[in-house]
Protein backbone atom coordinates (compact mmCIF):
# COMPACT_ATOMS: atom_id res chain seq x y z
CA UNK A 1 0.00 0.00 0.00
CA UNK A 2 1.52 3.28 -1.01
CA UNK A 3 1.98 6.24 1.24
CA UNK A 4 -0.96 8.17 -0.21
CA UNK A 5 -3.44 5.34 0.41
CA UNK A 6 -2.18 4.76 3.98
CA UNK A 7 -2.55 8.48 4.77
CA UNK A 8 -6.10 8.53 3.44
CA UNK A 9 -7.12 5.47 5.49
CA UNK A 10 -5.55 6.92 8.63
CA UNK A 11 -7.51 10.17 8.23
CA UNK A 12 -10.71 8.21 7.67
CA UNK A 13 -10.15 6.14 10.83
CA UNK A 14 -9.42 9.29 12.86
CA UNK A 15 -12.62 10.89 11.56
CA UNK A 16 -14.72 7.83 12.39
CA UNK A 17 -13.13 7.65 15.85
CA UNK A 18 -13.85 11.32 16.37
CA UNK A 19 -17.51 10.86 15.48
CA UNK A 20 -17.80 7.87 17.85
CA UNK A 21 -16.12 9.75 20.71
CA UNK A 22 -18.34 12.78 20.14
CA UNK A 23 -21.43 10.58 20.10
CA UNK A 24 -20.35 8.97 23.38
CA UNK A 25 -19.94 12.40 25.03
CA UNK A 26 -23.41 13.52 23.91
CA UNK A 27 -25.01 10.27 25.08
CA UNK A 28 -23.30 10.48 28.45
CA UNK A 29 -24.30 14.15 28.83
CA UNK A 30 -27.89 13.34 27.94
CA UNK A 31 -27.81 10.25 30.12
CA UNK A 32 -26.44 12.30 32.99
CA UNK A 33 -29.26 14.85 32.72
CA UNK A 34 -31.85 12.11 32.35
CA UNK A 35 -30.50 10.60 35.53
CA UNK A 36 -30.86 13.92 37.41
CA UNK A 37 -34.45 14.21 36.24
CA UNK A 38 -35.64 10.71 37.05
CA UNK A 39 -33.30 9.24 39.63
CA UNK A 40 -34.71 9.35 43.18
CA UNK A 41 -31.23 10.28 44.37
CA UNK A 42 -30.90 13.20 41.93
CA UNK A 43 -31.04 16.88 42.86
CA UNK A 44 -34.54 17.65 41.52
CA UNK A 45 -36.12 14.56 43.05
CA UNK A 46 -34.45 15.27 46.38
CA UNK A 47 -35.79 18.83 46.34
CA UNK A 48 -39.31 17.64 45.48
CA UNK A 49 -39.12 15.03 48.20
CA UNK A 50 -38.03 17.72 50.67
CA UNK A 51 -40.99 19.93 49.78
CA UNK A 52 -43.41 17.03 50.14
CA UNK A 53 -41.90 16.01 53.45
CA UNK A 54 -41.94 19.56 54.83
CA UNK A 55 -45.51 20.05 53.65
CA UNK A 56 -46.67 16.89 55.38
CA UNK A 57 -44.80 17.93 58.52
CA UNK A 58 -46.41 21.40 58.51
CA UNK A 59 -49.86 19.91 58.06
CA UNK A 60 -49.34 17.54 60.99
CA UNK A 61 -48.05 20.40 63.16
CA UNK A 62 -51.17 22.45 62.37
CA UNK A 63 -53.44 19.52 63.20
CA UNK A 64 -51.60 18.92 66.47
CA UNK A 65 -51.73 22.63 67.38
CA UNK A 66 -55.49 22.73 66.82
CA UNK A 67 -56.08 19.61 68.89
CA UNK A 68 -54.08 21.06 71.78
CA UNK A 69 -55.59 24.55 71.66
CA UNK A 70 -59.22 23.95 70.79
CA UNK A 71 -60.40 22.60 74.18
CA UNK A 72 -59.22 25.80 75.87
CA UNK A 73 -61.08 28.12 73.46
CA UNK A 74 -64.58 29.10 74.61
CA UNK A 75 -67.75 30.70 73.28
CA UNK A 76 -68.91 33.73 75.27
CA UNK A 77 -72.56 34.86 75.25
CA UNK A 78 -73.58 38.16 76.85
CA UNK A 79 -76.99 39.54 77.75
CA UNK A 80 -77.38 43.33 77.80
CA UNK A 81 -80.42 45.02 79.34
CA UNK A 82 -81.25 48.62 78.57
CA UNK A 83 -83.87 51.26 77.91
CA UNK A 84 -84.92 52.25 74.41
CA UNK A 85 -86.54 55.61 73.72
CA UNK A 86 -89.34 55.79 71.13
CA UNK A 87 -87.44 56.78 67.93
CA UNK A 88 -90.57 58.40 66.41
CA UNK A 89 -90.38 61.15 69.00
CA UNK A 90 -87.65 62.74 66.88
CA UNK A 91 -90.10 63.07 63.99
CA UNK A 92 -93.53 63.55 65.52
CA UNK A 93 -92.77 64.82 69.00
CA UNK A 94 -93.58 63.06 72.28
CA UNK A 95 -96.68 60.92 72.55
CA UNK A 96 -99.80 62.10 74.27
CA UNK A 97 -99.11 62.27 78.01
CA UNK A 98 -100.53 59.38 79.93
CA UNK A 99 -100.54 56.98 77.00
CA UNK A 100 -97.05 55.65 77.73
CA UNK A 101 -95.65 56.09 74.25
CA UNK A 102 -93.17 58.75 75.37
CA UNK A 103 -91.57 56.52 77.99
CA UNK A 104 -88.35 54.56 77.50
CA UNK A 105 -89.03 50.92 76.75
CA UNK A 106 -86.91 48.10 78.18
CA UNK A 107 -85.02 45.92 75.72
CA UNK A 108 -82.67 42.95 75.87
CA UNK A 109 -79.79 42.50 73.43
CA UNK A 110 -77.59 39.49 72.89
CA UNK A 111 -73.92 39.48 71.94
CA UNK A 112 -71.36 36.72 71.45
CA UNK A 113 -67.63 36.37 71.05
CA UNK A 114 -64.71 34.12 71.85
CA UNK A 115 -62.18 33.75 74.61
CA UNK A 116 -59.53 31.37 75.87
CA UNK A 117 -58.31 30.10 79.21
CA UNK A 118 -55.16 31.89 80.36
CA UNK A 119 -54.96 30.52 83.88
CA UNK A 120 -56.43 27.62 85.84
CA UNK A 121 -56.30 27.00 89.57
CA UNK A 122 -58.10 23.78 90.49
CA UNK A 123 -61.80 24.23 89.73
CA UNK A 124 -61.35 27.91 88.84
CA UNK A 125 -60.23 29.20 85.45
CA UNK A 126 -59.61 32.68 84.08
CA UNK A 127 -60.68 33.52 80.54
CA UNK A 128 -59.15 36.27 78.39
CA UNK A 129 -61.31 38.07 75.84
CA UNK A 130 -62.01 41.49 74.37
CA UNK A 131 -63.64 44.14 76.53
CA UNK A 132 -66.12 44.90 73.75
CA UNK A 133 -67.37 41.28 73.87
CA UNK A 134 -68.67 41.78 77.44
CA UNK A 135 -69.21 45.55 77.38
CA UNK A 136 -72.12 46.56 79.65
CA UNK A 137 -73.12 42.90 79.95
CA UNK A 138 -75.60 42.05 82.72
CA UNK A 139 -75.11 38.30 82.35
CA UNK A 140 -72.24 36.33 80.83
CA UNK A 141 -72.19 32.65 79.95
CA UNK A 142 -69.22 30.60 78.76
CA UNK A 143 -69.66 27.53 76.59
CA UNK A 144 -66.81 25.03 76.63
CA UNK A 145 -65.78 23.06 73.54
CA UNK A 146 -67.55 20.03 75.06
CA UNK A 147 -70.86 21.91 74.93
CA UNK A 148 -70.95 22.45 78.69
CA UNK A 149 -72.30 25.85 79.76
CA UNK A 150 -71.10 27.71 82.86
CA UNK A 151 -71.89 31.14 84.28
CA UNK A 152 -69.01 33.63 84.14
CA UNK A 153 -68.06 36.54 86.34
CA UNK A 154 -66.34 39.63 84.92
CA UNK A 155 -63.17 40.09 86.99
CA UNK A 156 -61.92 43.17 85.19
CA UNK A 157 -62.37 44.99 81.91
CA UNK A 158 -60.62 47.87 80.15
CA UNK A 159 -62.20 49.31 77.02
CA UNK A 160 -59.20 51.44 76.08
CA UNK A 161 -57.04 48.36 75.56
CA UNK A 162 -60.09 46.23 74.65
CA UNK A 163 -59.15 43.49 77.09
CA UNK A 164 -61.16 41.70 79.77
CA UNK A 165 -60.77 38.81 82.19
CA UNK A 166 -63.61 36.47 83.18
CA UNK A 167 -63.71 33.84 85.92
CA UNK A 168 -65.48 30.50 85.68
CA UNK A 169 -65.84 27.56 88.06
CA UNK A 170 -66.36 23.87 87.43
CA UNK A 171 -64.83 20.43 87.50
CA UNK A 172 -62.41 19.25 84.80
CA UNK A 173 -61.94 22.67 83.24
CA UNK A 174 -59.49 22.83 80.30
CA UNK A 175 -55.86 23.79 80.83
CA UNK A 176 -54.50 27.24 80.12
CA UNK A 177 -53.08 27.81 76.66
CA UNK A 178 -49.30 28.24 76.46
CA UNK A 179 -48.23 31.78 75.65
CA UNK A 180 -45.62 32.65 73.02
CA UNK A 181 -43.59 35.76 72.26
CA UNK A 182 -45.34 38.09 69.83
CA UNK A 183 -42.19 40.22 69.66
CA UNK A 184 -40.48 37.31 67.89
CA UNK A 185 -43.13 37.08 65.15
CA UNK A 186 -42.02 37.57 61.58
CA UNK A 187 -43.95 38.78 58.57
CA UNK A 188 -45.10 35.75 56.59
CA UNK A 189 -45.26 33.41 59.60
CA UNK A 190 -48.23 31.01 59.72
CA UNK A 191 -50.87 31.66 62.40
CA UNK A 192 -54.23 30.09 63.29
CA UNK A 193 -57.34 31.95 64.42
CA UNK A 194 -59.47 29.75 66.65
CA UNK A 195 -62.87 30.91 67.81
CA UNK A 196 -66.61 30.96 67.42
CA UNK A 197 -67.42 33.06 64.30
CA UNK A 198 -71.17 33.67 64.03
CA UNK A 199 -71.49 31.15 66.91
CA UNK A 200 -70.06 28.32 64.79
CA UNK A 201 -68.18 26.83 67.71
CA UNK A 202 -64.72 25.31 67.33
CA UNK A 203 -63.87 27.00 64.01
CA UNK A 204 -60.28 27.31 62.80
CA UNK A 205 -58.81 29.47 60.04
CA UNK A 206 -55.25 29.61 58.74
CA UNK A 207 -53.31 32.62 57.52
CA UNK A 208 -50.05 34.47 57.86
CA UNK A 209 -48.82 37.47 59.76
CA UNK A 210 -49.19 40.03 56.99
CA UNK A 211 -47.89 43.03 58.95
CA UNK A 212 -46.72 44.06 62.41
CA UNK A 213 -47.24 47.20 64.49
CA UNK A 214 -50.28 48.65 62.78
CA UNK A 215 -51.13 51.85 64.64
CA UNK A 216 -54.14 54.11 65.10
CA UNK A 217 -56.73 51.49 64.14
CA UNK A 218 -60.13 52.75 65.34
CA UNK A 219 -63.20 50.54 65.74
CA UNK A 220 -66.49 50.54 67.62
CA UNK A 221 -70.06 49.32 67.42
CA UNK A 222 -72.70 51.89 68.22
CA UNK A 223 -75.42 49.24 67.75
CA UNK A 224 -74.34 47.95 71.16
CA UNK A 225 -73.35 51.37 72.47
CA UNK A 226 -69.63 50.57 72.25
CA UNK A 227 -67.70 53.82 71.78
CA UNK A 228 -64.77 54.00 69.34
CA UNK A 229 -61.67 52.18 70.55
CA UNK A 230 -58.29 53.43 69.36
CA UNK A 231 -55.78 50.56 69.16
CA UNK A 232 -52.18 51.68 69.57
CA UNK A 233 -50.38 48.57 68.28
CA UNK A 234 -51.91 45.64 66.40
CA UNK A 235 -50.65 42.81 64.25
CA UNK A 236 -52.33 42.25 60.89
CA UNK A 237 -53.21 38.76 59.71
CA UNK A 238 -54.80 37.08 56.71
CA UNK A 239 -56.40 34.43 58.95
CA UNK A 240 -60.12 35.20 58.47
CA UNK A 241 -61.61 36.94 61.52
CA UNK A 242 -65.40 37.24 61.57
CA UNK A 243 -68.00 38.50 64.05
CA UNK A 244 -67.74 36.14 66.97
CA UNK A 245 -63.99 35.58 66.55
CA UNK A 246 -63.30 38.63 68.73
CA UNK A 247 -61.44 37.65 71.88
CA UNK A 248 -60.25 34.33 70.48
CA UNK A 249 -56.58 33.36 70.36
CA UNK A 250 -54.22 33.72 67.43
CA UNK A 251 -51.79 30.81 67.77
CA UNK A 252 -48.67 29.63 66.00
CA UNK A 253 -48.36 26.20 64.38
CA UNK A 254 -46.57 25.23 67.60
CA UNK A 255 -49.77 25.97 69.53
CA UNK A 256 -48.62 29.09 71.38
CA UNK A 257 -50.85 32.14 71.75
CA UNK A 258 -49.31 35.20 70.11
CA UNK A 259 -52.36 37.44 69.76
CA UNK A 260 -55.99 38.10 70.65
CA UNK A 261 -58.32 38.63 67.68
CA UNK A 262 -59.96 42.03 67.94
CA UNK A 263 -60.83 43.85 64.72
CA UNK A 264 -61.73 43.11 61.12
CA UNK A 265 -61.70 45.55 58.21
CA UNK A 266 -65.16 45.16 56.60
CA UNK A 267 -64.02 46.89 53.40
CA UNK A 268 -61.57 44.17 52.40
CA UNK A 269 -61.07 40.42 52.47
CA UNK A 270 -58.70 38.72 54.92
CA UNK A 271 -57.57 41.87 56.70
CA UNK A 272 -57.93 41.24 60.41
CA UNK A 273 -56.11 42.57 63.43
CA UNK A 274 -55.05 41.06 66.75
CA UNK A 275 -53.66 42.47 69.98
CA UNK A 276 -50.09 41.18 70.45
CA UNK A 277 -49.99 38.86 73.46
CA UNK A 278 -46.79 40.45 74.80
CA UNK A 279 -48.70 43.72 75.17
CA UNK A 280 -51.82 42.01 76.49
CA UNK A 281 -50.22 39.86 79.21
CA UNK A 282 -49.37 42.58 81.77
CA UNK A 283 -52.78 44.18 81.24
CA UNK A 284 -54.60 40.88 81.77
CA UNK A 285 -52.55 40.27 84.92
CA UNK A 286 -53.42 43.71 86.26
CA UNK A 287 -57.11 43.20 85.48
CA UNK A 288 -57.06 39.93 87.38
CA UNK A 289 -55.44 41.55 90.41
CA UNK A 290 -56.77 45.14 90.46
CA UNK A 291 -59.91 44.74 88.30
CA UNK A 292 -59.14 47.95 86.39
CA UNK A 293 -56.31 49.66 84.52
CA UNK A 294 -54.95 53.10 85.27
CA UNK A 295 -54.05 55.02 82.14
CA UNK A 296 -51.38 57.65 82.63
CA UNK A 297 -51.30 60.17 79.81
CA UNK A 298 -49.55 63.28 78.59
CA UNK A 299 -52.62 64.76 76.92
CA UNK A 300 -51.57 65.02 73.29
CA UNK A 301 -52.75 63.69 69.95
CA UNK A 302 -49.74 62.64 67.86
CA UNK A 303 -48.73 61.88 64.32
CA UNK A 304 -45.52 60.64 62.74
CA UNK A 305 -43.52 63.22 60.82
CA UNK A 306 -44.29 63.23 57.10
CA UNK A 307 -42.98 65.38 54.25
CA UNK A 308 -46.04 67.61 54.18
CA UNK A 309 -45.90 68.40 57.89
CA UNK A 310 -42.13 68.83 57.83
CA UNK A 311 -42.34 71.33 54.94
CA UNK A 312 -45.12 73.27 56.65
CA UNK A 313 -43.23 73.48 59.95
CA UNK A 314 -39.79 73.98 58.42
CA UNK A 315 -38.58 70.86 60.17
CA UNK A 316 -35.64 69.24 58.36
CA UNK A 317 -35.28 65.93 60.21
CA UNK A 318 -37.18 62.74 59.39
CA UNK A 319 -37.43 61.61 63.01
CA UNK A 320 -39.80 62.75 65.71
CA UNK A 321 -43.50 62.91 66.53
CA UNK A 322 -45.68 65.91 65.71
CA UNK A 323 -48.23 67.13 68.27
CA UNK A 324 -51.44 67.66 66.28
CA UNK A 325 -53.60 68.59 69.26
CA UNK A 326 -53.26 69.31 72.98
CA UNK A 327 -56.05 68.35 75.39
CA UNK A 328 -57.25 71.31 77.44
CA UNK A 329 -56.23 71.04 81.09
CA UNK A 330 -53.96 68.04 80.45
CA UNK A 331 -50.37 67.72 81.71
CA UNK A 332 -49.15 68.75 78.24
CA UNK A 333 -51.34 71.86 78.33
CA UNK A 334 -50.14 72.76 81.81
CA UNK A 335 -46.45 72.80 80.81
CA UNK A 336 -47.08 74.76 77.61
CA UNK A 337 -46.81 72.20 74.81
CA UNK A 338 -48.46 73.37 71.60
CA UNK A 339 -49.88 72.09 68.36
CA UNK A 340 -47.06 71.84 65.82
CA UNK A 341 -44.39 70.98 68.38
CA UNK A 342 -42.18 68.03 67.42
CA UNK A 343 -41.15 65.62 70.19
CA UNK A 344 -37.61 64.52 69.36
CA UNK A 345 -36.73 62.58 72.53
CA UNK A 346 -38.61 60.94 75.40
CA UNK A 347 -36.56 60.30 78.55
CA UNK A 348 -33.38 61.02 76.54
CA UNK A 349 -34.24 58.38 73.91
CA UNK A 350 -35.01 59.36 70.31
CA UNK A 351 -38.56 58.69 69.11
CA UNK A 352 -39.59 57.65 65.61
CA UNK A 353 -43.37 57.30 65.76
CA UNK A 354 -46.29 57.72 68.20
CA UNK A 355 -46.06 54.13 69.46
CA UNK A 356 -42.61 54.90 70.90
CA UNK A 357 -44.29 57.43 73.18
CA UNK A 358 -47.57 55.64 73.92
CA UNK A 359 -45.84 52.33 74.70
CA UNK A 360 -43.38 54.01 77.07
CA UNK A 361 -46.05 56.06 78.84
CA UNK A 362 -48.34 53.02 79.22
CA UNK A 363 -45.66 51.28 81.31
CA UNK A 364 -45.40 54.18 83.77
CA UNK A 365 -47.59 55.23 86.69
CA UNK A 366 -49.78 58.24 87.36
CA UNK A 367 -47.57 60.86 89.00
CA UNK A 368 -44.41 59.74 87.21
CA UNK A 369 -42.45 62.42 85.37
CA UNK A 370 -41.24 62.14 81.77
CA UNK A 371 -38.64 64.30 80.10
CA UNK A 372 -39.38 65.54 76.58
CA UNK A 373 -37.03 67.26 74.17
CA UNK A 374 -39.23 69.36 71.88
CA UNK A 375 -38.44 71.15 68.63
CA UNK A 376 -40.36 74.41 68.02
CA UNK A 377 -39.57 76.86 65.22
CA UNK A 378 -35.95 75.81 64.97
CA UNK A 379 -35.19 75.62 68.70
CA UNK A 380 -34.96 72.63 71.06
CA UNK A 381 -36.49 72.97 74.52
CA UNK A 382 -36.71 70.39 77.35
CA UNK A 383 -40.05 69.85 79.13
CA UNK A 384 -40.78 67.84 82.27
CA UNK A 385 -44.33 66.48 82.29
CA UNK A 386 -46.11 64.81 85.24
CA UNK A 387 -48.41 62.05 84.02
CA UNK A 388 -52.07 62.17 85.00
CA UNK A 389 -55.04 59.77 84.76
CA UNK A 390 -56.58 59.78 81.31
CA UNK A 391 -60.24 60.87 81.48
CA UNK A 392 -62.63 58.15 80.34
CA UNK A 393 -64.28 60.27 77.64
CA UNK A 394 -61.06 61.21 75.85
CA UNK A 395 -59.38 59.24 73.05
CA UNK A 396 -56.02 57.66 73.69
CA UNK A 397 -53.10 59.93 73.04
Amino acid sequence: MNTSIRTTLAMLLVGILGVLVGAAIIVNWQGSHSQVAVSPTGVTAAFASSISSNGDDLEQRIIAAVKRAEPSVVLIKSTIKGQQVNPFNDFFGPAVPGQGGDQAQPFIAKASGSGFIVKREGDTAYVATNAHVVYNADKIEVWLSTGKKVDAEKVGSDLRTDLAVLRIHGANLPAALPVGDSNALQQGQFVLAIGEPESFQNSVSLGIVSALHRTDIVAGDMNYGIPPIRYADLMQTTAPINPGNSGGPLVTVSGQVVGIAAVVDPRAQNIGFAIPITLAQPILAQLETNHYISHPYIGIVMSAVNDRMANYLGYTSKQGVVITNVVNGSPADQVGLQQGDVIVELNHTKVKDPTDISNTVSKLKIGDKVSLLVWRKGSLTPYNVTLAQMPEQLPQG
